[in-house]
């Protein structure tokens, strides 16, 4: 009885070890630490997650860019991000999120949807067209 009631402590102290190695070895505290904002270079004007798709559309590559480079170091320190196993969503880059958002804003119906929501919808909506397509 007595060795039973000694292994289940051990037991108990080294998942409570294992766990706190996991929680610091956890690459996802980097991620976030590391987040700097990205500003486009020559005056270009700066895309916010609350903006529409007509921001969208009227901004220059450079701060479409600089969006999605900040939107996509969002989406990978994300949880969500780990639940998705499309091969096109995992293989993202910010070009390629960039591309997505051109895709959703080429339709209509999303002009008035903002940048964040489009950020997060884009990449999984248009996972399986192909790069470049407008509608």
């Amino acid at each position: 009885m007595y060795q039973v009631f000694n292994f289940r402590i051990l037991a108990r102290i080294f998942s409570v070890i294992v766990t706190i190695a996991i929680i610091f070895a956890s690459p996802s505290h980097a991620i976030a630490a590391e987040r700097r904002p990205i500003i486009p270079a020559h005056g270009q004007p700066i895309l916010s997650g609350n903006m529409h798709g007509s921001d969208w559309i009227a901004a220059s590559e450079e701060s479409k860019l600089a969006y999605c480079e900040e939107a996509f170091a969002a989406f990978r320190g994300s949880a969500a991000q780990s639940y998705i196993i499309s091969h096109n969503i995992q293989s993202l880059s910010p070009q390629g999120l960039c591309d997505r958002m051109d895709q959703y804003y080429s339709l209509e119906d999303y002009i008035d949807d903002q940048l964040g929501s489009a950020a997060a919808i884009a990449p999984i909506l248009f996972a399986d067209t192909p790069l470049g397509t407008k509608y």
